[in-house]
């Protein structure tokens, strides 16, 4: 008899060299009061065969057997998947997406931590709101500053162009929930087969891409909800002046500008193009290769080379769009 498909798929991609994290991340999953759930840990690393061999073992050594048998470990070693593909994290999650079995998805990174009735409580809210909007919703967290009472962010209202960001969402006192129109991979949660339609994009490889996702679904009518009483803890690492930019490295700072560019080409209309691609690309380069040469050390002229050769390709695209001529 075929063994019935899980309930919910929890993917998560994971460099798979954080074992502390990680055994917090599945501790998390052991307390949770729902457990009709299969985990997903899509490992963007080499292995060698041995090195796996170990890897897994060790996720063993702390998951215990129950939870040891819901988690599918997914790498270059037992799969496809192409530790030389140039979606990047787009191209992970959406690896994991497609191998998930479940009728829901959850999405997480491995840096997140949450409550035992966090599966339990986002499956009876997406339930509940769905039959009031007559509609599949997606439900995501407040999002909180690692173990404090400090929201992070409760998601993205939307998009300005002229300053080419996203506007950052907190709920007003006393609403327990709002509609938004973005949401970082941190908890969001929907219907398994409206996340395989939509995917990630992998040409937005990195920075930003789970925004983008999110922001598709809501153009295809699904609305997004944010609410006050759903948790994830983010246990993220401390980052220099420039990661917080999404310019620490010259390759991230060639991928932040051309991200920009795609964006507004995906999604702006004619007058928010207009917008971005005659005052707000320019300028935002140009701050960014300030920030970069005060904050960027040694390695500030690789970082601003890094943007001017982001910005030159994003402009590149635009006019080979225009133009529809593969010379530009």
């Amino acid at each position: 008899m075929a063994k019935a498909s899980p309930h919910l798929s929890i993917v998560v991609p994971s460099r798979a060299n954080n074992f502390l994290l990680l055994e917090q991340f599945i501790s998390c999953l052991k307390d949770q009061i729902f457990q009709d759930f299969e985990l997903l840990l899509v490992c963007d690393r080499a292995f060698t065969a041995e090195e796996r061999k170990d890897f897994q073992s060790q996720i063993a050594s702390f998951a215990g057997p129950e939870q040891e048998k819901k988690i599918r470990l997914l790498s270059h070693q037992n799969t496809d998947f192409d530790l030389h593909h140039q979606g990047g994290a787009s191209y992970v999650r959406n690896f994991g997406i497609k191998a998930a079995n479940g009728n829901y998805l959850q999405l997480f990174d491995d840096d997140n931590a949450f409550d035992p009735d966090y599966l339990a409580k986002a499956i009876s809210l997406h339930e509940k709101y769905s039959q009031l909007y007559g509609k599949e919703v997606f439900i995501t967290p407040s999002l909180m500053r690692r173990n404090t009472d400090k929201v992070q962010n409760q998601g993205f209202s939307g998009y300005n162009y002229r300053l080419a960001r996203p506007r950052i969402h907190f709920l007003a006192p006393g609403d327990e929930f709002a509609e938004i129109k973005m949401f970082s991979g941190n908890g969001i949660f929907g219907k398994a087969a409206i996340m395989k339609k939509v995917l990630y994009d992998e040409e937005i490889a990195q920075i930003a891409e789970d925004l983008d996702f999110v922001y598709s679904i809501w153009e295809q009518g699904t609305p997004i909800l944010v609410f006050k009483s759903l948790k994830v803890r983010h246990q993220e690492r401390d980052k220099t002046f420039l990661e917080e930019a999404r310019i620490g490295t010259p390759k991230s700072a060639e991928q932040k500008i051309k991200n920009l560019f795609l964006w507004v080409k995906k999604h702006g209309n004619y007058w928010q193009k207009l917008i971005f691609f005659f005052w707000s690309s320019w300028g935002i380069c140009g701050w960014l290769a300030v920030k970069a040469f005060f904050h960027g050390g040694e390695a500030k002229w690789q970082i601003i080379q890094g943007l001017i050769k982001g910005y030159f390709k994003g402009w590149k695209m635009i006019l080979k769009t225009l133009f529809i001529s593969e010379k530009f």
